[in-house]
């Protein structure tokens, strides 16, 4: 059963004789049922019926339920931009003209924004393949949702207000953490901390003034009994040492990272590592055969153990 391929590789009890697979359809699962991004982030009955779609024709061995980096900021007071074809982008920062206290900010509720959709396609989905596909529950990484809520300052505070920036990310760290809560009882299997930015930022940075945040959610998520990941995008290959410091079960990483090389250190670590068809090259302009091919000479050159095989 692929659940179980997969959840035993996460916990370090495979044998390598299969790998499992995870694609991140996103919006590409409404895209399957001629959904645009927009429907299938604020219709259930839409995400739910894509969802579907995309266990149908990839059969995955897990799969997001939303993926969505912009449902926290949302909450929080960010002004969305929606495209047709893409996951809204943040368009406004509530904290740009002044650095306000973090706390003066509530943390999201179950009722709030799109949880309660977001909720109600995790438990149909539990219900339909949970028995025999993991289910992943993604929320916005403290680091990424700290510059939606502060905008560009908040790298310029990195230089300057060092303190602040550990407020802002300490309070972010507890929305991660309120998400996860719900993700869980709502029956996900793994809670996927995303953080694109983590990339953006020197190893140095994450070491004296991040990592206190990751390691507050990747520490809770554990104390419930799930699995965790930390997905990064770009080339984060100089930040993956200080990514396997914070504590994850999992990393994922985009394309532009030697996955062989990366794989050398996730293993000191014990981390299992993810990844990475190519998104820009293989799988948008190959057919399947390149795709097939990409995967095949990957596995040669690579430890099968700890190894989850997925997009970047």
């Amino acid at each position: 059963m692929g659940k179980e391929l997969l959840l035993n590789t996460l916990r370090g009890k495979s044998d390598a004789k299969e790998l499992p697979w995870v694609p991140f359809a996103g919006v590409h699962a409404g895209f399957l049922k001629g959904y645009t991004a927009k429907e299938v982030l604020t219709d259930s009955d839409k995400l739910y019926e894509s969802l579907l779609e995309v266990h149908k024709l990839y059969t995955p061995d897990g799969m997001p339920v939303v993926f969505d980096l912009q449902i926290e900021a949302e909450i929080l007071g960010c002004e969305l931009m929606w495209a047709k074809d893409n996951p809204p982008s943040v368009r406004t920062h509530p904290f740009e003209d002044e650095a306000k206290d973090p706390r003066s900010l509530t943390l999201p509720t179950p009722e709030d924004g799109r949880i309660p959709l977001v909720l109600d396609v995790m438990r149909r989905l539990k219900k339909a393949v949970g028995d025999d596909t993991a289910l992943y529950g993604l929320t916005c990484g403290p680091l990424t949702l700290a510059s939606h809520i502060r905008g560009s300052e908040f790298f310029m505070d990195m230089c300057e207000e060092p303190e602040y920036v550990e407020a802002l990310m300490d309070f972010c760290a507890d929305v991660n953490i309120k998400m996860a809560e719900y993700y869980i009882d709502a029956g996900m299997d793994i809670i996927a901390i995303v953080d694109p930015l983590v990339s953006q930022v020197s190893s140095s940075h994450i070491e004296d003034m991040l990592s206190p945040a990751f390691i507050k959610i990747f520490d809770y998520i554990r104390s419930r009994g799930a699995i965790s990941s930390f997905f990064v995008c770009g080339n984060a290959t100089s930040q993956i040492e200080e990514m396997c410091k914070t504590g994850p079960d999992s990393i994922s990483v985009d394309e532009n990272v030697d996955l062989v090389e990366a794989k050398k250190i996730t293993d000191r670590y014990n981390v299992v590592i993810g990844g990475n068809i190519p998104l820009t090259t293989t799988m948008l302009f190959g057919n399947q055969k390149d795709n097939m091919k990409y995967v095949v000479d990957l596995i040669d050159r690579i430890t099968l153990d700890k190894l989850i095989i997925s997009p970047g």
